[in-house]
């Protein structure tokens, strides 16, 4: 068994967290149509927070508290150096059950899934409807997983050290929000890529789609999914959440 799958099966979600306000959003409340605009005055709030907040990370704690459904996702941010996530605060949603949250998170640790399914000793459609149910519990299916997600749920199970991750409250309305904000990779250090496969592994990590990719780089679909092919091979990796695994392994968010 994985280190990954050790921690996700024993570890307690029951310890949570309460950082103190550090902001106050002036407009809109949080059933409005969640803005991407960093300029936009949510955001504002949100980064004024951030850079309020203390230096220390606490990703491992923000997937325990998504985990046991204190949190959930609400809206991202893209800003030249980094990636931020704002989840709304509340006790109201049930826990994911541990069954299905260990396999989550060996997955976002970018296990296979037919490993996970050897090991546990279960069928692979199994453990994909365990995914499946895990992830449309905790309002994330049918979407690309935020990047600051990913790497809370690598580093609650011990794999991921992100040193300049953020965490910080602030408040809406008389409603209270966490926002998160994760170093956008640096892939040049990813050496064994060349340059234009470094800068498609980091629009993969940060979550953008294949014809998002192909439109920033001017080229086509296909070549898009040629060159991803190339990264995984080079890599040796599969999928997403392996490439954001070999990019933390590689220091590429210090």
């Amino acid at each position: 068994m994985s280190p990954a799958s050790q921690v996700a099966v024993a570890k307690d979600y029951s310890t949570s967290w309460a950082p103190r306000v550090l902001a106050l959003a002036p407009v809109g409340p949080f059933d409005a149509t969640p803005p991407r605009d960093p300029n936009d005055p949510l955001w504002r709030a949100a980064l004024k927070a951030v850079e309020a907040g203390a230096p220390e990370s606490a990703l491992g704690a923000v997937w325990e508290d998504l985990a046991r459904g204190r949190l959930r996702p609400w809206c991202e941010a893209t800003t030249r150096d980094g990636i931020y996530l704002i989840a709304r605060l509340n006790r109201t949603h049930p826990s994911v059950a541990d069954g299905d949250a260990a396999v989550l998170v060996r997955v976002l640790c970018g296990e296979p899934q037919k490993v996970i399914a050897s090991e546990l000793g279960i069928a692979t459609s199994t453990t994909s409807g365990r995914y499946l149910r895990a992830l449309d519990q905790l309002d994330l299916g049918n979407r690309t997983l935020p990047l600051p997600l990913v790497l809370a749920a690598q580093s609650w199970a011990g794999i991921a050290r992100v040193p300049r991750a953020r965490t910080a409250i602030f408040e809406q309305c008389g409603e209270l929000a966490l926002v998160v904000s994760v170093p956008r990779p640096v892939t040049a250090h990813m050496t064994t890529l060349t340059r234009a496969e470094q800068e498609v592994a980091q629009c993969l990590i940060e979550g953008d789609c294949r014809k998002e990719i192909a439109r920033r780089r001017a080229t086509s679909v296909h070549t898009v999914a040629r060159q991803f092919s190339s990264v995984f091979t080079a890599l040796r990796i599969g999928g997403r959440y392996a490439l954001i695994r070999c990019a933390v392994e590689r220091r590429c968010f210090s």
